[in-house]
C-alpha cells in the first residue's frame, strides 16, 4: 500500500475555497481502529456548518472521553461522515470483520457500551462517542479510521455509492418517521425542505408507511421531482412565506398529523399552524440557525409533540440497508463527483437553490 493518500482538507474556516485537495500520510491503524478504503462520502449540510466556523467546538462525547485535549476543532481536518468503502487494515483488538468486507459507517465511533443510551438502545447520544469528520479525520480521502461499533455489512446486491447514504441520509429519516413522528397508515405527513437529501427520502419512506404526503418546495421545477417521488401534493413557496394556510386548505382545515421540519427556526412557526389536534412534529434538522417566536398556547390547545429527531443508530442504518437490498426504497442521488470538485460542490449547496438528493464524493 502507498504511504499517501489524496484527501480534501481545510486548514481554516471559510468559504468552499478553503477546502483543497492534498496528498496526506494514510492513517495509522490502532488496536481499536479499522482502516477503510473509501468507495463513497455523502456531503451533508453539517459538513458545511464545520467548514464556515459555525461549528467550532469538537463534540461532547469526544471533550469528554479524551483527556490534555483542545476542545476546538484542530486543523487540518478532513470533513465527511457519509460512509461506505471496504475494509483495507483492521486492529488488533478487532473482532467480527476482516479485510474484504463491504461495510457502511455511522457518522459517529466510540461507543461506550456502557452508559444509560447505550444500554437502553440510544447509543447515538453516548457520552463517549464522537463524530468522523469534525473530532477526527472523514471520508473526503481515499482511506478513513472507522470503529467497529459504527459498521454494517453491505449486502452484495446494494451498491457502496447506495450504501454511503444508509445512515446519516436514509437512517435519520427512518428515525424521525418510524420512531419519533411514529406515522400510521393513512395519516397526513408534511415535509418541509423536501428536495434535499434528508426530505427525498422521506417522502419514500413516508409513503411506504401509507401516508398522505404534502411536501414542501421552493420552485417548480423541484415541485415537478417531488411529485416524482411520490408527494401527493406539493407546495411551491419563496423562503419564508407562509404557506400554512395552503396546507390547511389541502387537509380541509384539519391539519396534518405529522410534521418532518428539516429546515428549522424559519419554518417552523408555519408548521406549528399547519397541524392537527394531537400532531407530533419532528425536527429533523436546522440549515440557518436563529430562534422562533411563537405562542406556547399553540402547542398546548392542539395537544401537540414538538419532539428532536437525532442522528441514526446501528438500527436506523441497517434497516436502511435492508431496504435498499430489497428495493423498497431507492437512493436519490443528485450527482457523483470526485474528490477534486468538493469546493464546487460546497459552493452549489450554498448558492444555488437546484439540487435534488444527495451529492456524493468518490475517490
Amino acid at each position: 500500500m502507498n504511504e499517501k493518500m489524496l484527501a480534501v482538507q481545510i486548514n481554516s474556516f471559510g468559504g468552499p475555497e478553503v477546502l483543497k485537495i492534498e496528498y496526506i500520510p494514510i492513517p495509522k491503524v490502532g488496536p481499536k481502529d479499522i482502516l477503510l478504503k473509501i468507495s463513497a462520502c455523502g456531503i451533508d449540510r453539517k459538513d458545511l456548518l464545520i467548514r464556515n466556523g459555525t461549528i467550532r467546538k469538537k463534540s461532547a462525547g469526544y471533550r469528554s472521553s479524551a483527556s490534555q485535549i483542545r476542545n476546538e476543532i484542530e486543523f487540518p481536518l478532513v470533513l465527511g461522515a457519509e460512509i461506505a468503502g471496504v475494509i483495507a487494515e483492521i486492529g488488533s483488538e478487532i473482532s467480527g470483520f476482516k479485510v474484504g468486507d463491504r461495510v457502511a459507517s455511522l457518522p459517529r465511533r466510540g461507543h461506550c457500551g456502557q452508559c444509560l443510551y447505550c444500554h437502553t438502545g440510544r447509543s447515538e447520544s453516548c457520552t463517549k462517542s464522537w463524530f468522523i469528520g469534525q473530532d477526527s479525520n472523514g471520508g473526503y480521502a481515499e482511506y478513513t479510521l472507522v470503529g467497529a461499533d459504527s459498521l454494517c455489512l453491505v449486502p452484495e446486491k446494494v451498491d457502496l455509492i447506495h450504501a454511503s447514504l444508509s445512515a446519516a441520509c436514509i437512517g435519520t429519516m427512518i428515525r424521525a418517521i418510524r420512531d419519533v413522528g411514529a406515522v400510521q397508515i393513512g395519516e397526513s405527513v408534511l415535509i418541509t425542505g423536501a428536495s434535499g437529501g434528508l426530505g427525498a427520502h422521506g417522502i419514500a419512506l413516508a409513503k411506504l408507511s401509507g401516508a398522505f404526503v404534502i411536501a414542501i418546495a421552493s420552485s417548480e421545477l423541484k415541485a415537478d421531482f417531488l411529485r416524482s417521488l411520490g408527494a401527493d401534493e406539493v407546495i411551491v413557496a419563496n423562503r419564508r412565506e407562509d404557506w400554512s394556510s395552503k396546507v390547511l386548505h389541502l387537509t380541509n382545515g384539519r391539519g396534518v398529523d405529522v410534521g418532518i421540519d428539516i429546515v428549522g427556526a424559519s419554518n417552523f412557526k408555519f408548521v406549528l399552524k399547519s397541524m392537527a389536534l394531537y400532531g407530533r412534529i419532528a425536527c429533523v434538522g436546522e440549515i440557518e440557525g436563529g430562534s422562533v417566536d411563537f405562542m406556547p398556547a399553540i402547542i398546548l390547545l392542539k395537544r401537540l409533540k414538538v419532539l428532536g429527531s437525532y442522528a441514526p443508530g446501528i438500527e436506523h442504518m441497517s434497516k436502511a440497508l435492508d431496504l435498499l437490498e430489497k428495493k423498497n426504497i431507492h437512493p436519490i442521488i443528485d450527482s457523483i463527483l470526485e474528490l477534486s470538485k468538493a469546493s464546487d460542490a460546497h459552493l452549489r449547496m450554498e448558492t444555488k437553490s437546484d439540487i435534488k438528493g444527495r451529492i456524493v464524493l468518490c475517490p
